[in-house]
């Protein structure tokens, strides 16, 4: 033992053998430290053309779907609408529509009931010189 002590100098084994253990852990940990980088820059490689290649269809997809989204709501828009011009025109066409036939058939009732209050006047004056001759 004195033989091995005297080989690595005034240090016991014990703190050669500590030495030597920190060595080893000092040269593991350097190791995974690169091999933890070498997996890290492989990883954000793949990563990164899969983000491409994820980033590529979800814009395909928010295209497509905006799309079909904006188809739908056009044809309720245009539905709804339609609904309520619909509804609106028939109300107005309706009053005015209403309005001008009470119009044209009142004219043409007086144009009509004109003659006959003349002849009814004149029925009523005739009936007046009767009566105004009888005893």
């Amino acid at each position: 033992m004195a033989a091995l002590e005297a080989k690595v100098g005034h240090k016991t084994i014990a703190e050669q053998f500590r030495e030597q253990a920190e060595l080893i852990d000092r040269l593991f940990i350097y190791r995974f430290d690169e091999f933890d980088k070498k997996w890290d820059a492989k990883l954000d490689t793949r990563f990164a053309a899969f983000e491409e290649k994820l980033n590529a269809r979800l814009v395909g997809l928010e295209t497509s779907l905006e799309e079909r989204l904006e188809a739908k709501l056009e044809t309720k828009l245009e539905s709804k609408l339609e609904t309520k011009l619909e509804a609106k025109l028939e109300t107005k066409l309706e009053a005015k529509l209403e309005s001008k036939l009470e119009a044209k058939l009142e004219s043409k009732l007086e144009a009509k009931l004109e003659p006959i209050r003349n002849d009814l006047a004149a029925v009523k004056d005739a009936a007046k010189v009767i009566l105004a001759r009888l005893p």
